[in-house]
This record gives structure tokens, C-alpha cells and sequence, in this order.
């Protein structure tokens, strides 16, 4: 999808602000709640408020596998950081308490970070690439009217 910058309708929200909702899963665009009415993991497939689709081009949310990823293995890494800090003034330091806490974090964190990673990657792709016109057309045909709180 190549738009020329003439095209580009817009200028979205200050990046800042974007992380920060994408962060408490709102819609990095309008701030809206309720992206996961199908549960946890389940994002909708537009913004109930503003209309934007998520899911912009195929393959879209692998930037957000690649934030999860990233996110839980830096975790993992602050883990094994604390215990080579520890090691190195307490020799005899446990190390199963490290070994559980990098499989929590190693199989939970993805999990649980997931939906996050998914508006945060939004987030990001928006600040890069602002809609164009023809997108800012299709998610103003899906917006909920002015008055109605989705």
C-alpha cells in the first residue's frame, strides 16, 4: 500500500501518546476501551469508537509478535542479570527460585503481554505510517455516531 505523503490526510497524535494508550489496550487513535470484546486475547477487528482497522495489511500483527517477544525476553534478561548480581556477592544463592520465575515469565509472559504487544505495535505502525485518505474514509463509515458511548 504505497500512498504518497500528499495523501495522507492527518498528522497523527504525538507518539507518546500513542504508546501510552496502546499500553493500557486502548485504541491508540481515540483512546477508546473495549478493543477485546471477544475475551482476553479476542481484538476486535475495528475500533468500536473511531472505526480504524487494526489489522491495516496482511502479516500486520507480526510487529506485534516481535514487541512481545522482545518485551519477555528482556524480562527474561533482567532475571538472569539479578542472579549473576547475586552469584557474584553470594556465592551460594539458589538457583531454583531464578529457574521458576524465567518459566513463569518465558511461558506466561507472552500470554499475558500478548493483547498489550497488539496495541502497542498499533500504536507504533500508526505513528510511522498515518492513515491515508482512504483509510480515514473507511474507518469514519465504522465509527459509532457522535453521542453513542461504545
Amino acid at each position: 500500500m504505497s500512498v504518497s505523503a500528499s495523501a495522507r490526510v492527518s498528522k497523527p497524535p504525538p507518539i507518546a501518546l500513542l504508546l501510552w494508550r496502546g499500553l493500557r489496550r486502548r485504541c491508540p487513535r481515540c483512546g477508546s476501551r473495549g478493543l477485546f470484546p471477544h475475551g482476553y486475547l479476542g481484538l476486535a477487528e475495528r475500533c468500536p469508537r473511531c472505526g480504524v482497522k487494526f489489522e491495516r495489511e496482511e502479516g500486520f500483527f507480526l510487529g506485534a509478535y516481535v514487541v512481545n517477544f522482545g518485551v519477555c525476553e528482556g524480562l527474561v534478561a533482567v532475571l538472569l542479570f539479578v542472579y549473576i548480581g547475586l552469584l557474584a556477592g553470594h556465592p551460594d544463592t539458589s538457583w531454583w527460585p531464578f529457574v521458576a520465575a524465567g518459566l513463569v515469565v518465558g511461558l506466561l509472559g507472552p500470554v499475558l503481554f500478548y493483547p498489550f504487544a497488539q496495541t502497542v505495535w498499533t500504536a507504533i505502525h500508526l505513528s510511522l505510517h498515518p492513515l491515508d485518505r482512504a483509510e480515514t474514509d473507511d474507518a469514519a463509515l465504522h465509527a459509532t455516531p457522535p453521542g453513542h458511548i461504545p
